[in-house]
């Protein structure tokens, strides 16, 4: 059993073509392995042996050239000169385009579930965009605030976006009483990307926009 991840050069564009039922265009699609095991093992839930010995399993395969196997660095985290090592091989990652890097325990046994062993380190971004307009929730969100409508230019991209996540029960309903207040005020985002907007080359979205908090209190105002 392989187990790893499909990826492109464009996310949005993987995503819609992965729902096609039919014809998908994924000349660009890649599957990146990142580990391995006997069949009856992930059957079974899991595997005892340590992740270097997987990868071994892993380096006896040879793969065709839309498979590839993602590189590894070993490190002690508990020494400086591990930590340090640490920072810098997540710059390069970061530099080189990746979303950020796992961390995962050499000892550590592979678990066919949601697992505490591995940890995704990553970025965010953080971007101050300007409220256009709101959109009422549904649901139990009904009659409070669903998500603010923002957009706005950061580092020349002209973004816009629905901001529905970050939201307190107290917010939707403050927020919405005072619905027409909120137009023109300026709303900081945290977002794990800037992505392209599937039906413009002009139009930026973010993925997983979070309200984070206004910025001033006047229409337009950064504090």
């Amino acid at each position: 059993m392989f187990d790893g991840e499909v990826m492109s050069d464009d996310f949005q564009t993987l995503m819609r073509e992965i729902h096609r039922k039919g014809g998908a265009k994924t000349q660009d699609a890649k599957l990146n392995l990142f580990d391995c095991m006997p069949l009856g093992d992930f059957m079974a839930g899991g595997c005892n042996g340590d992740i270097m010995m997987r990868k071994t399993m892993l380096n006896v395969y040879e793969f065709g050239p839309n498979i590839n196997q993602v590189e590894y660095v070993k490190m002690n985290l508990s020494e400086p000169d591990g930590q340090k090592q640490f920072a810098d091989y997540n710059k390069l990652c970061i530099d080189r385009g990746f979303e950020g890097i796992m961390v995962k325990p050499i000892t550590g046994t592979y678990e066919c579930k949601r697992s505490t062993l591995w940890l995704k380190v990553k970025p965010f971004i953080e971007v101050s965009l300007t409220v256009v307009d709101t959109e009422e929730g549904t649901g139990r969100n009904v009659g409070k605030l669903g998500a603010l409508i923002v957009e706005g230019k950061d580092d020349g991209k002209f973004i816009k976006t629905n901001v529905g996540s970050g939201l307190t029960d107290a917010d939707r309903e403050t927020f919405w009483s005072a619905k027409d207040k909120l137009i023109g005020q300026v709303v900081e985002v945290r977002a794990d990307a800037i992505t392209q907007n599937q039906n413009t080359k002009d139009e930026w979205s973010l993925r997983f926009p979070r309200f984070l908090r206004f910025r001033g209190f006047e229409i337009g105002e950064k504090l």
